[in-house]
């Protein structure tokens, strides 16, 4: 009996070992990480320039194949005008909006329209670089400093130099009736000790013009149609790079420092992949992308600036109220207007 239990035994092991012998054995599965792989259309509206837009749709849509990334492009002030046209007739088309600084959030949070998330990696930003409710998130960080045709002589090195008689006539601030980081420097310049309105009066009054926008800056100081001009730092670096005649001064009384957000619109259609992008954008290898594309300096204290550029702690800035730049916008405009129609 005992012999016969030992031979079932050893007929079954045959057997089984038979089985597998002609299978591999399958490795166990990946465990999940829980995030999906986003896929989909997503619609951003925003003011980066054109150029470094076409550059990111690129780097994303290398990323992230799987998604369709649509920009409307425009000024800040066109960005919120076609969003109050689409929220009034019923829904805003954008998944996300990327303008200049974080003012304009602001209303929009009053509004109602953004979408309240923490991105994946939102521990690592400095806290002037993040809502501290959550809605919005720099994504990028644009200064406005001096910057300069190198015909310029004397070489500018403070917003004082922009007074003085050699340059009457060659001078140059983009507007803050379209642009929303022209309107916040404006609003830090007019409410520091030492300069207010009548900085711009003196501004004006030495030839200085009133430009449409920042890109028209950068344009007429390559030309030399202006000689010295207020410009976003990363604009100017842009510029040097390809060459163009110009450079530019972190100014001696301090540049104006611009935390420029990003946020997901709470009616999106599409707010996963809204959301991935956001978490890509803050991402170590997002921020040297914006470095690598658009020459910013990052708003992650752990990734490289460009060539020759301050540290996030090392920039020198004047002081910004965000509150009285939301709150004084209309007086921004027609006090800056008022000056340059004379």
């Amino acid at each position: 009996m005992k012999l016969y239990r030992t031979l079932l035994i050893l007929v079954s092991l045959f057997f089984t070992l038979a089985a597998y012998s002609g299978q591999a054995i399958a490795a166990p599965a990946p465990k999940s990480t829980g995030a999906s792989v986003p896929s989909g259309k997503i619609t951003l509206y925003t003011s980066v320039p054109q150029d470094i837009v076409d550059r990111l749709q690129t780097d994303y849509k290398a990323k992230f194949p799987a998604v369709t990334l649509e920009v409307f492009r425009a000024g800040t002030s066109e960005v919120q005008a076609k969003m109050a046209a689409e929220k009034q007739a019923g829904s805003i088309q954008a998944d996300l909006v990327w303008v200049a600084e974080p003012s304009t959030y602001e209303d929009f949070k009053n509004q109602g329209i953004l979408l309240k998330f923490t991105p994946a990696e939102a521990n690592i930003l400095p806290s002037e670089m993040k809502d501290k409710d959550g809605y919005y998130f720099a994504g990028r960080l644009i200064n406005m400093v001096v910057a300069f045709n190198i015909k310029a002589n004397p070489k500018p090195a403070a917003w004082k130099d922009l007074l003085n008689p050699v340059f009457k006539g060659k001078l140059g601030f983009p507007t803050p009736v379209s642009s929303g980081a022209a309107e916040a420097s404006v609003r830090t310049l007019a409410d520091t000790p030492g300069f207010g309105w009548e900085y711009f009066k003196q501004f004006r009054a030495n030839g200085g013009k009133q430009i449409k926008n920042n890109s028209a800056v950068q344009e007429q100081l390559s030309t030399g149609e202006l000689l010295v001009g207020a410009l976003l730092d990363y604009m100017i670096r842009d510029s040097k790079s390809k060459g163009s005649p110009v450079d530019y001064v972190w100014p001696a009384e301090g540049a104006v420092f611009i935390p420029s957000p990003i946020a997901v619109i709470k009616t999106s259609k599409n707010p996963e992949a809204a959301k991935a992008f956001v978490d890509y954008l803050l991402s170590k290898e997002g921020q040297m992308s914006m470095v690598k594309l658009g020459n910013f300096i990052p708003v992650r204290p752990d990734v490289t600036g460009p060539a020759d550029t301050p540290s996030l702690g090392q920039i020198k800035r004047l002081t910004t109220d965000w509150r009285a730049v939301r709150e004084k916008r209309q007086d921004t405009k027609d006090q800056f207007e008022a000056i340059f129609s004379k």
